[in-house]
């Protein structure tokens, strides 16, 4: 199959590449970065796609020209001929944010395969998208490692049979942290105690945030109402997913908390090719620590549970409002336990529920745009 990557330079990226790369019936045909130019050419020399894209790429790439076969691109229009060509039969969307929200939309309505970790975007399509609409499409695949896991249980039982479906979170760096919030430094949050993962999501691990949306992310691809849904700590990161049954039975899917075997069972769902990647020590069993995240220490966690409860483009608003906390946290202009209170305030605007892309785009502007003038005139603290 001729697979493309928009996100291949990102943490993720990297490993989708990595895992590809032994692969024999997938070949790489698309490479798509953002500003880490030298990661995606030292990917085109590795791979020769016949494509890389990035929107920084200037028209003429002399210092790029590395291949005669692979085809250099910057527009974002020559991007999408491409994926939805019949040269690319399959796409990974590895990318943050929802750079490529009008690309994913469009591919939705194919049959190509789509490899899915951006939770925004599925958030986002899911707010315009019939309900269950996930459902009957099984070419779409999560790589978030909770909702593959979920995915690959569901493949083994009835929905019929299923009580309730539990996401699990490590707690992140300061599950057990008894200092003040405020003290909390970017490079503090980024130290997670389990998984190694890209920027934002690794910040919206440390409190909880990241496992709000998931919750969304979840009810939106397998079709759960939320009284269906719900999540427990689980600080090891080795169990992934746990599915009781209405007979009290509970399931669970354990692993190494490892990307690689989580992309390499989305391409190998049959399980018939022994994974090459790391596989569970037993030994470590001897300690599985479990909780629920207390509403006092994870606001940010129920705030987005409620957004993804209210729908109607909230869900889209929290994003768009989370992203500007993100990145104002990391440049240090806010500190980690001012981001709910920011918001909450954002989430008490008004809004009409969107009813295509464009309205989407402009509901996440909205948040954008209201946690960054919040941030700037430090007006959250005024009651």
């Amino acid at each position: 199959m001729k697979v493309g990557i928009l996100g291949s330079t990102g943490f993720l990226g990297e490993q989708i590449v990595e895992v590809l790369s032994q692969e024999k019936e997938y070949e790489l045909v698309l490479l798509s970065g953002y500003l880490n130019l030298d990661k995606l050419m030292d990917q085109v020399r590795r791979f020769q796609p016949r494509y890389a894209f990035s929107p920084f790429l200037a028209k003429e790439t002399p210092p790029y020209s590395l291949s005669k076969k692979t085809q250099f691109m910057s527009e974002r229009e020559a991007l999408r001929d491409i994926l939805l060509s019949e040269e690319v039969e399959g796409v990974f969307f590895a990318s943050g944010g929802i750079s490529f929200l009008s690309i994913f939309l469009e591919l939705l309505d194919t049959p190509k395969p789509l490899w899915i970790a951006s939770k925004e975007m599925i958030i986002l399509a899911g707010e315009i998208k019939p309900r269950h609409f996930f459902l009957k499409r099984p070419h779409c695949i999560p790589l978030d490692s909770e909702h593959n896991a979920i995915w690959q249980m569901l493949h083994m039982i009835q929905r019929e049979e299923i009580a309730k479906i539990y996401l699990t979170a490590s707690g992140g760096p300061f599950y057990d942290w008894q200092g003040e919030e405020a003290d909390i430094t970017p490079e503090m949050a980024l130290a997670h105690p389990n998984w190694r993962m890209g920027t934002k999501i690794t910040i919206d691990s440390a409190n909880l945030i990241n496992k709000g949306l998931e919750v969304i992310e979840a009810s939106i691809l397998f079709g759960f109402d939320f009284t269906n849904l719900d999540v427990v700590i689980q600080r090891e990161s080795l169990i992934h997913a746990l599915i009781t049954m209405k007979d009290g039975f509970t399931l669970a899917l354990l692993s190494p908390p490892d990307m690689r075997s989580v992309i390499f069972n989305a391409l190998h769902p049959q399980r018939e090719h022994p994974n090459p990647f790391a596989k569970l020590d037993f030994a470590q069993l001897r300690f599985l620590r479990f909780d629920y995240p207390v509403p006092s220490r994870f606001r940010g966690f129920y705030l987005a549970l409620n957004a993804g409860k209210k729908g109607s483009g909230y869900p889209t608003l929290f994003c768009g409002a989370d992203e500007a906390c993100v990145q104002a946290f990391l440049q240090r202009k806010i500190t980690l336990d001012e981001i709910p209170s920011i918001i909450e305030r954002v989430m008490e605007q008004e809004i009409s529920a969107p009813h295509n892309g464009e309205d989407l785009e402009y509901i996440y502007r909205l948040g954008v745009e209201g946690a960054e003038e919040l941030i700037r005139e430090r007006s959250f603290f005024d009651d």
